[in-house]
């Protein structure tokens, strides 16, 4: 479903598994009932509006299982017209949560939009792809020619260096 703008009502994210924690149980301080929250951690080099909001976190209410990616990775449906709260724990200069005089975290909290997290992740993966993406054979052809090569030694009867005798 598309609004008059050609927008979907949803924005769905994708993150891997260890980015996302499912069904979290907790009481309900009001009710006593046990209940449960999704919390989602942003990967470090996540950039919006020029601030890096790597490790900053949020719950979404629901947490599917990715329909396209594979089983360990997560799709995040947010609503498309509401901000998002990010929020992550102050720390000091030696690197410890600052509290304020309850002894409760000091948060810094960001309010951004869906879209604009979908964008700085997508940015922040293509950054990392363009790092890490040295070797400009497919995935399959660097895998054939791994395979082919152990085939090779296996053919010419070497022992692998692990099994080697070292003396």
């Amino acid at each position: 479903m598309a609004d008059e703008r050609g927008q979907g009502k949803n924005v769905y994210l994708t993150l891997h598994e260890n980015f996302v924690r499912e069904d979290i149980a907790y009481t309900d301080r009001a009710t006593g009932e046990r209940k449960t929250f999704n919390q989602v951690r942003l990967p470090a080099g996540t950039v919006i509006d020029g601030k890096d909001v790597g490790s900053c976190e949020f719950t979404p209410l629901f947490v599917d299982a990715s329909r396209f990616k594979g089983p360990e990775w997560r799709d995040i449906p947010l609503l498309a017209d509401r901000e998002v709260w990010l929020k992550r724990s102050v720390l000091d200069p030696e690197g410890r949560p600052v509290t304020d005089a309850d002894g409760k975290r000091v948060k810094d909290v960001m309010k951004v939009m869906p879209q604009e997290i979908k964008d700085a992740l997508t940015a922040s993966r293509r950054a990392w792809a363009e790092e890490h993406g040295d070797d400009p054979r497919a995935l399959a052809d660097r895998g054939r020619a791994a395979r082919d090569s152990a085939e090779a030694i296996d053919r010419s009867g070497r022992t692998r260096p692990d099994a080697r005798e070292i003396g």
